[in-house]
């Protein structure tokens, strides 16, 4: 299943995991137009990490985790 055209917008919080935004998909099917726009997200009061994995998309206004798109 190909995943396309998704937006995340004003998400703020706390993760349970050190990695809080994880992209991770298929080489044969990779997510596009993945959109972040104004999310923070922390771990333990720190920043929390994003991976990426086939994925593409553009990050908007504050994003933290940094963006791996």
């Amino acid at each position: 299943m190909k995943i396309s055209e998704v937006v995340y917008e004003n998400i703020h919080g706390t993760s349970t995991t050190e990695v809080a935004v994880k992209f991770d998909c298929s080489k044969a099917h990779p997510c596009t137009g993945i959109r972040l726009q104004d999310v923070k997200l922390t771990y333990r009061n720190q920043p929390a990490k994003a991976t990426c994995d086939n994925a593409g998309g553009t990050a908007f206004g504050y994003v933290e985790p940094t963006s791996c798109l």
